[in-house]
């Protein structure tokens, strides 16, 4: 899979997962600490939102590795089947 792949899988998550209702906005915040406070919290949901997002997909993606591998290790079994089973007929 490549990057271009990957980052318009997250989007597409994203947009799914986004579509709940933004919160009604508060007044602006009178001082500077108040401010920079609620913006923090704001991007510490995001990175959340987005770890959780990352996370997910890292799952799938090694749940499809295990798939591979396990297909990977029969078709070598196969191969090798077949190879000593035309050793042995030749």
């Amino acid at each position: 899979m490549n990057w271009m792949g990957l980052a318009l899988e997250l989007a597409r998550e994203a947009m799914r997962t986004g579509t709940t209702p933004e919160p009604q906005r508060q007044s602006e915040p009178s001082d500077l600490g108040t401010a920079l406070t609620q913006q923090f919290a704001l991007i510490d949901r995001n990175m959340d939102a987005f770890v959780k997002t990352l996370n997910a997909h890292n799952a799938k993606l090694e749940q499809i590795i295990r798939r591979q591998r396990v297909w990977n290790i029969a078709l070598a079994a196969a191969l090798m089947i077949t190879l000593i089973f035309v050793l042995l007929r030749g």
